[in-house]
């Protein structure tokens, strides 16, 4: 019984203590990307128009936007240019985008040198 009175007392401390769990667990989560996909400056017009490099192309319609949280985001969310990770699909249309971290655009830059 006084560890069920003692509990509303613990609260703030293990909520304190879950949400620095789940943001370091979150820190220390890296994404994969496929070995083909490659490093591109993305801008999203109005669906399925976008440009890779400042050159006009076009997206999948069932394509897939992630964003630096690996959300999947809608196009008309986006505005802007991003450093991303591009996939083609089988039509030759962008099939898949990661929008990267600071973190993954150092590696994918690294990765684009030694290929």
């Amino acid at each position: 019984m006084a560890a069920l009175a003692a509990l509303p007392a613990a609260l703030p401390i293990l909520g304190a203590a879950l949400a620095f769990a789940a943001g370091t667990a979150h820190a220390q989560l890296l994404r994969s990307f496929p070995a083909k996909a490659r490093l591109a400056r993305f801008e999203m017009r109005v669906f399925p128009e976008a440009t890779l490099d400042g050159e006009a192309v076009r997206l999948a319609g069932a394509a897939r936007i992630h964003d630096t949280n690996n959300r999947i985001v809608m196009p008309a969310s986006l505005s802007g240019t991003h450093d991303v990770l591009v996939e083609d699909d089988a039509s030759g249309q962008i099939g898949r985008v990661w929008i990267l971290t600071p973190e993954e655009l150092a590696a994918a830059r690294e990765r684009a040198k030694s290929r």
